[in-house]
């Protein structure tokens, strides 16, 4: 939700700020003389910048949410692929205690699934 609303503001704000430069509204101007045509599209970059300030909105709400209630991650919690997803979250420093043995692009399924090995494959 909160990248759709920003996009959308994105959108309304930066494509339409175009518009009144064609038609010859100087930058970085306070104000302007009303009836030059550049209201509507002043109009519709500042209901843009609304919809920024909304999808920022949201994204804080959910990251304050999810901090205070929401559930800690498993280590591997996408039963991932690659080595990185193997060790601990954060990881120690030594990463690895023994190094694994890389036959395949997918080498943490290959200990995952012994029977099963993506090197049969390649």
């Amino acid at each position: 939700m909160a990248f759709w609303l920003f996009l959308i503001g994105f959108h309304l704000t930066f494509d339409f700020m175009h518009i009144p430069g064609m038609l010859g509204m100087p930058r970085r101007i306070y104000t302007y003389e009303p009836g030059r045509g550049w209201e509507i599209w002043n109009l519709i970059v500042t209901i843009g910048v609304v919809f920024q300030i909304l999808g920022v909105l949201v994204f804080v709400f959910n990251l304050v949410r999810s901090l205070v209630k929401g559930e800690v991650a498993a280590s591997d919690p996408w039963d991932a692929w690659t080595l990185e997803w193997s060790t601990s979250s954060p990881p120690p420093e030594y990463n690895f205690a023994k190094i694994p043995a890389v036959r395949s692009r997918r080498p943490l399924w290959d200990m995952k699934h012994p029977e099963d090995p993506d090197w049969k494959y390649e």
